[in-house]
C-alpha cells in the first residue's frame, strides 16, 4: 500500500510538475505575441498607402500631423501652400504614401526655403521616418545638422540624395 502511494505521489508530482511546465511555455508564447508593436507611422501607412501624399508630424511616430501635400511646398513658413507658419522647423517624423506625378516619388526636404540650406531625402521605399532626432540633414559643402525640427521645405523629386533613415 505503501508502494502504490509512493507511486501515486510520484504521478501526481510529474503531472503538476509537467503542467507548471506548460503553463512557462504557454505564458512566454503568449507575451511574445502580445508584445508584438505595431507602430502609428506604421498603421498611417496602411491607412494611406499609395494616395500620393507627404506628411510631417510634430512628434515622433507620426503623431500630431503637422501638414499633408501631394505637391511640392518650399516655404513652410509662408501663408501658402498646405504647410504654413509654425509648421515651419517642427517636424519630428515623415511619411511618404505614394507617387507624386511621373514616377517622381522620392521627397527632398531642406532646412531653408526655396529649396536651399541643409538636405535629406526620403525615398519612396523609405516609408516612414518615425523619429527625426535620429537623422542628419547635409548642405553642399558636407556639413551635418540634425533633422529634428529643421525642416522648412520640400520638394517631390526623382533622385534622393542624403537618405533619411
Amino acid at each position: 500500500m505503501h508502494e502504490i502511494r509512493m507511486a501515486l505521489a510520484a504521478a501526481a508530482a510529474a503531472a503538476a510538475a509537467a503542467a507548471s511546465a506548460c503553463t512557462l511555455l504557454a505564458g512566454p508564447a503568449q507575451a511574445a505575441s502580445d508584445g508584438v508593436q505595431v507602430t502609428h507611422c506604421n498603421a498611417w501607412y496602411q491607412d494611406h498607402k499609395e494616395d500620393g501624399f507627404f506628411r510631417a508630424f510634430d512628434a515622433v511616430d507620426c503623431y500630431e500631423l503637422l501638414g499633408e501635400a501631394s505637391g511640392n511646398d518650399a516655404n513652410w513658413a509662408d501663408g501658402s501652400g498646405t504647410f504654413r507658419g509654425s509648421d515651419n522647423d517642427a517636424a519630428t517624423s515623415l511619411l511618404n504614401t505614394g507617387t507624386y506625378a511621373n514616377g517622381i516619388n522620392n521627397v527632398m526636404v531642406f532646412s531653408d526655403a526655396g529649396p536651399n540650406g541643409y538636405m535629406g531625402c526620403m525615398s519612396r521605399g523609405e516609408i516612414f521616418v518615425d523619429d527625426l532626432r535620429d537623422n542628419t540633414l547635409f548642405n553642399a559643402n558636407g556639413l551635418a545638422m540634425n533633422a529634428n525640427n529643421k525642416i522648412s521645405g520640400h520638394e517631390w523629386t526623382s533622385w534622393c540624395y542624403n537618405a533619411l533613415t
